[in-house]
C-alpha cells in the first residue's frame, strides 16, 4: 500500500491545505489563529458557554484554555462573569466587538472554504462533512 492510500496520510495533507487557506484569509485579516477563531465561534453558537466546556470540546487542559481566554479578554473580544446559578463557576460571553470579529470571520472563512473545495461538487461537499462528522463524532464516542 502507497503513502497515498493511507487515509490518515491524506486527511494531514487536506488538514495542511484548509490551514494554509485559513492563514491567508483569516488569520492574516483578523489576527485569529484557529484555535481563537474555534473558542469564539463555540461561545457565539452557543454550544460552550464555559471554560471547561470549551477546554472538553477542544480536548485542551483547563490551564491551557484559561490562557487562550486571557488573550481573548485582553483583545476585549470576550468577558467572563460568574455563573448565577453557581457562583463557582464562570460564564464566557462575547464582547459586541467579538461579535462583530467573529461574525466577519466566520464569513471570509466560508467563503475561503468554498473557494478551497470548488473541486468537489455539491454533493461531494456535503458527502465530505458526513465521512468527517463521522469520523470526529466515533473519536468523541471512544475518549467519552
Amino acid at each position: 500500500m502507497s503513502l497515498s492510500q493511507i487515509i490518515g496520510y491524506q486527511l494531514t495533507r487536506a488538514n495542511l491545505v484548509s490551514l494554509d487557506s485559513f492563514a491567508r484569509h483569516i488569520e492574516s485579516q483578523f489576527d485569529l489563529r484557529p484555535v481563537e477563531y474555534t473558542i469564539l465561534q463555540l461561545v457565539r453558537e452557543g454550544q460552550c458557554t464555559t471554560p471547561s466546556q470549551l477546554a472538553k470540546e477542544l480536548a485542551i487542559t483547563p490551564p491551557s484554555m484559561s490562557v487562550w481566554l486571557d488573550k481573548l479578554s485582553a483583545r476585549k473580544l470576550l468577558s467572563r462573569s460568574k455563573s448565577a446559578s453557581d457562583g463557582r463557576a464562570s460564564q464566557v460571553q462575547l464582547t459586541a466587538a467579538g461579535q462583530k470579529l467573529i461574525t466577519q470571520a466566520h464569513e471570509a472563512l466560508q467563503k475561503s472554504e468554498q473557494a478551497m473545495l470548488t473541486v468537489l461538487s455539491a454533493g461531494e461537499r456535503v458527502m465530505l462533512q458526513e465521512i468527517l462528522h463521522k469520523i470526529t463524532s466515533q473519536q468523541k464516542a471512544l475518549v467519552a
